[in-house]
């Protein structure tokens, strides 16, 4: 991966965001912007990235706020529109950076919390994508949350915002690679944690998408975990029925980083192929 670059804050209530715009030899033949998940980094992506450089594509990548090796609170957002306030950031920098331009506008691509954002930023700011991709989109949890946690989770947002509750993710839980679950679990940047308004605020956002995916207006597609672990793969499929251009597929067996499951190269060969097929259009 490239040396991290520096995004600096809009004004004073923003954190400072890294983040690293890779290009193609030869001339682009398309552009992606790879918004990754919960308690990930842009740097967990480097050999996907690479893969999509050698189809063609640009690739840009970000580290969420309180993520990664960019500023913020671990887990927390105040605001989920903080995250959609990020990637706004990101797509006003690549317009800016003439090395960019080449490339045009780029594929949002979102995996789990980032596939959420994305389907939310690929509505919010459609004249600035050429379409939405996604990997196991956190739309909800594979486990169903009894209603008295749901109302106990409200309150406690309102009461005490940043309280740390664990999420109780391991490697085991997201890959069926054993190296990339070792991995996983050693990765310093990799925390175990969320508060208590981060979950409200996901839970509303992720209520909230059955009425946003049928305003997206872009060309889709996603790859969907059969045997997820973490995010619902019949919630993604309701959700994403109301895309009117989405090409979606389920893969047997596979967790939910289905990019770092065993056979990850097919998938995201797949996923490059029609990223290519959305910037033709």
């Amino acid at each position: 991966m490239e040396t991290p670059r520096t995004l600096w804050r809009r004004d004073s209530t923003d954190p400072v965001l890294r983040y690293t715009a890779q290009k193609p030899e030869g001339t682009p033949a398309g552009a992606v912007l790879l918004v990754h998940g919960y308690a990930d980094h842009m740097k967990r992506f480097d050999r996907v990235a690479q893969a999509w450089l050698a189809k063609g594509l640009s690739v840009a990548r970000f580290d969420l706020r309180g993520h990664g090796t960019s500023e913020g609170r671990r887990g927390h957002v105040e605001s989920f529109r903080e995250y959609l306030r990020d990637v706004d950031e990101m797509l006003r920098e690549l317009e800016r950076d003439d090395g960019w331009k080449a490339s045009g506008p780029p594929v949002l691509f979102g995996h789990s919390l980032g596939g959420l954002i994305a389907l939310h930023a690929a509505v919010e700011f459609e004249p600035w994508v050429r379409g939405l991709a996604m990997t196991s989109p956190f739309f909800g949890l594979s486990l169903a949350v009894p209603l008295w946690k749901r109302k106990l989770g409200s309150l406690t947002s309102s009461l005490v915002p940043t309280l740390s509750l664990p999420s109780g993710l391991s490697g085991a839980d997201v890959t069926r690679d054993e190296r990339a679950s070792r991995d996983y679990d050693a990765d310093p940047l990799v925390f175990p944690n969320a508060t208590a308004r981060w979950f409200a605020e996901t839970s509303r956002v992720q209520a909230e998408s059955f009425e946003v995916a049928r305003r997206v207006r872009v060309p889709a597609a996603c790859l969907l975990a059969g045997a997820d672990r973490v995010a619902s793969t019949p919630t993604s499929q309701r959700v994403l029925a109301g895309v009117k251009d989405c090409r979606l597929q389920v893969v047997d067996g596979a967790y939910h980083e289905i990019l770092n499951d065993p056979g990850w190269e097919r998938w995201a060969d797949w996923l490059a192929d029609e990223m290519l097929r959305m910037t033709k259009r």
